[in-house]
């Protein structure tokens, strides 16, 4: 079963669009296998459980304590800054 990753963002649409898409580029070069799934931050308990690493883009928003998923903030992929280092922080929670 392929692992999961879970991108979350203000209204799931516009920026989280733009994390999955070079999550699954970068996965798919690496060979690694897995499913990006982006979501509003109001569906997080829908999916807390249920993926391997989250990747939060809305800035100064925090996730409940009761999560114990990974947590990777999602700045570098709108600034370009650390971004391999935080794609490669992803696909270590992956393999």
């Amino acid at each position: 079963m392929a692992k999961r990753v879970l991108v979350l963002c203000g209204n799931g649409v516009a920026t989280s669009t733009v994390a999955c898409k070079k999550i699954q580029d970068y996965m798919a070069n690496a060979n690694v296998r897995c499913e990006v799934i982006q979501a509003k931050i109001g569906e997080l308990a829908s999916y807390a459980d249920k993926v391997d690493v989250i990747v939060l883009m809305a800035m100064g928003a925090t996730l409940p304590d009761t999560v114990k998923t990974p947590l990777i903030k999602g700045l570098p992929f709108l600034t370009g800054m650390g971004l391999k280092e935080t794609l490669e922080e992803i696909k270590k929670h992956l393999q």
